[in-house]
C-alpha cells in the first residue's frame, strides 16, 4: 500500500471535508436503546479520537444522536455489554476468542477499521530493555528470551508471532508472560522480561526513561497485508432494528476519523486536534504528540479483508482458535458503504 501526502494534498483534503461537514445536516433517527443514545465504550486513548472528535465538533448532535460515552479499563470489559446492546458500539482487536465467538453466531459485527499500523504510523512495537541493547539487535536475538504479552490469543500475540515467523522463530522459541501494559516498564527494568509487545505512548515514554528501546515496530515487518490491529464494533441487534441510527453514527464517527487523519498529516487542524485528545485521553503532555507515531486511521474507514483472514488462519493454526468462521458474515460493511456515499471518498494514496 502506497502512501503518498503532500502538504497541498492534505489542505485540500481539509477544505472538502469542512465542506461537507457543513453540509450534512441535523436529522433526527430512530432510537437505539433509550431516546437519541447511543452508547458507547471507549478507552482513553488515541485510538478512540473520533468518538471524541465527533462528541467536541457536534458531528454526533448534527446527525440527531446523543453519545453517552462509557469508559472501560480494557477491551475485554467491553465484550459482555456489548453482545446484551447495554453497549451499542465498542472495539478490540481480532482475536482468537473473536473467532471462536463468531464461531457462536456472536451478536457484535466489526463494521469499521479502526487502527492500521502502516510505515511512519506504526503504535504497536516490540520494545527491548536497555540493558540488552547491545545483545538484541533484531527479533532473531529474541530467542530464549522471556517477552510480555498483554493477553494470550489477542491481536497483539499474532503481531509477535508473525513478527518472529517472518524473522525465522517460532513462537515457541521465546516464552510469553502476558501481563497488562502498565506493567510491562517495572517487568523490564526487573529483568522479568526481556521485551515486550506494547503500544505508544508507552513505546516513546519507556524509551525516553531509558527502560526499553523500540526493536521493531509492526508495520517494519508485518506488510501486504499491513497489521489492522484494531477494529470498530457494533451490536448486531441494534444495527438491524435502528439502522438508520446506525448509519448516521457512522457518518459522524467517520468525520472525526477524517478530521484526525488531517491532523495524523500534520495538517492545519493539528492544534485543535492535540487539544480534543488531551482532555480525553491520558496523554496529557502536548510534546508528546510530536514525539510518538500516531496510529493510522483510514478517513474510508475500509477494513483490510486479507489482514484479518491472515490473523485468523494464524489464530486456527496455533490452536488458539477452533475453526475458521466466514469472515463476510462477522463483518457489515453497509453502513460504512453508505457513509462513504454520503460523505465522499478521500483518497489516501
Amino acid at each position: 500500500m502506497k502512501l503518498v501526502h503532500t502538504r497541498r494534498n492534505v489542505l485540500k483534503f481539509a477544505a472538502a471535508s469542512s465542506a461537507v461537514t457543513a453540509s450534512t445536516g441535523g436529522l433526527a433517527y430512530p432510537a437505539a436503546a433509550a431516546g437519541s443514545e447511543v452508547v458507547v465504550a471507549e478507552l482513553g486513548v488515541l485510538a478512540d479520537a473520533p468518538f471524541y472528535i465527533g462528541v467536541e465538533k457536534g458531528y454526533f448532535e448534527k446527525q440527531g444522536i446523543k453519545v453517552v460515552l462509557r469508559r472501560f479499563i480494557s477491551g475485554a470489559e467491553v465484550v459482555a455489554p456489548l453482545s446484551s446492546n447495554q453497549l451499542q458500539v465498542g472495539s478490540g482487536g481480532m482475536s482468537a476468542g473473536f473467532v471462536n465467538a463468531f464461531a457462536r453466531d456472536w451478536p457484535i459485527r466489526i463494521v469499521l477499521t479502526r487502527v492500521r499500523d502502516v510505515p511512519g504510523n506504526s503504535s504497536q512495537t516490540i520494545i527491548v530493555r536497555d540493558a540488552l541493547k547491545g545483545e538484541i539487535k533484531s527479533m532473531a536475538d529474541l530467542k530464549g528470551r522471556k517477552v510480555g504479552n498483554n493477553a494470550p490469543g489477542s491481536v497483539m500475540q499474532f503481531m509477535l508471532g508473525r513478527m518472529l515467523e517472518l524473522s525465522g522463530l517460532k513462537m515457541s522459541d521465546v516464552t510469553v508472560v502476558n501481563m497488562p501494559w502498565p506493567s510491562m516498564g517495572q517487568a523490564l527494568q526487573t529483568g522479568a522480561i526481556d521485551a515486550a509487545v506494547i503500544a505508544e505512548p508507552y513505546v516513546t515514554l519507556l524509551d525516553q526513561k531509558g527502560i526499553a528501546f523500540p526493536l521493531n515496530r509492526a508495520a517494519d515487518i508485518i506488510k501486504h497485508p499491513y497489521l489492522e490491529s484494531s477494529l470498530v464494533l457494533y451490536n448486531k441487534d441494534w444495527t438491524v432494528k435502528s439502522h438508520a441510527q446506525a448509519e448516521a453514527f457512522t457518518v459522524a464517527y467517520l468525520q472525526g476519523t477524517r478530521d484526525y487523519y488531517q491532523a495524523m498529516k500534520h495538517g492545519p487542524n493539528r492544534g485543535e486536534i492535540i487539544k480534543i485528545l488531551q482532555k480525553y485521553t491520558s496523554l496529557k503532555d502536548a510534546a508528546l504528540y510530536d514525539k510518538i507515531q500516531w496510529v493510522y486511521m483510514d478517513p474510508n474507514g475500509t477494513i483490510d479483508m486479507k489482514g484479518l483472514a491472515a490473523q485468523q488462519d494464524w489464530f486456527v493454526g496455533q490452536g488458539m482458535a477452533k475453526a475458521k468462521v466466514d469472515l463476510s458474515e462477522a463483518v457489515d460493511t453497509s453502513l460504512v458503504d453508505a457513509a462513504v456515499k454520503r460523505l465522499g471518498k478521500v483518497d489516501a494514496n
